[in-house]
């Protein structure tokens, strides 16, 4: 696995093993990426679930100001702060948070920070993709210009809440969906 674009173009990623772990596909990342566009630039990025850190630091290499990854598992995280050396991002531009991502997001909607753009991968069993997605639609704040949530299985959003699905694009057994605020409307390329 490789930065796909940016400053850090080409340069290897290791990634890490076990169980739990399922890098997002290249193919998957580029299209994220494609499908941000310019909104990549100057943004600050939260990569939850963030493995080997792949997502976060394309977003970093790609013009984003400061990415926030949060990941859980420690061997996994040795993969990932050795990616963000090999990259040599500052300690300004990239932050690791050790712990729980859905509780990080579940503080986050209790809180005041904010990102403008939030990715999640978590694992494909179960139903964790679609809890996150009501923890955003039900929370009092506004945490993010665009959610973003890879997953296995279709996702739905209420057609009430504060939150709406605009888009979703399949890639074999993933799905990447792109959520918004209702009041915020986003422009995706």
């Amino acid at each position: 696995m490789r930065v796909i674009a940016g400053k850090r173009k080409g340069i290897a990623l290791r990634i890490g093993h076990g169980a739990q772990f399922r890098p997002t596909a290249q193919v998957v990342k580029g299209s994220v990426f494609d499908t941000l566009g310019t909104m990549i630039q100057d943004a600050t990025f939260c990569d939850l679930f963030a493995g080997s850190g792949a997502v976060g630091i394309e977003a970093l290499s790609r013009g984003a100001r400061r990415a926030i990854f949060v990941e859980q598992d420690h061997r996994i995280m040795r993969a990932l702060r050795t990616n963000l050396e090999r990259c040599k991002f500052s300690f300004r531009e990239s932050q690791v948070r050790m712990g729980d991502a859905t509780r990080f997001l579940e503080r986050l909607v209790r809180g005041k920070d904010s990102f403008d753009i939030i990715f999640a991968d978590p694992p494909y069993a179960g139903d964790l993709s679609q809890r996150i997605v009501k923890i955003v639609e039900e929370g009092k704040h506004r945490i993010c210009r665009l959610f973003i949530v890879e997953h296995g299985q279709p996702l739905f959003c209420g057609d009430t809440g504060m939150l709406e699905k605009v888009r979703t694009r399949k890639f074999g057994q993933t799905y990447v969906s792109y959520f918004q605020y209702r009041d915020r409307k986003v422009e995706l390329s």
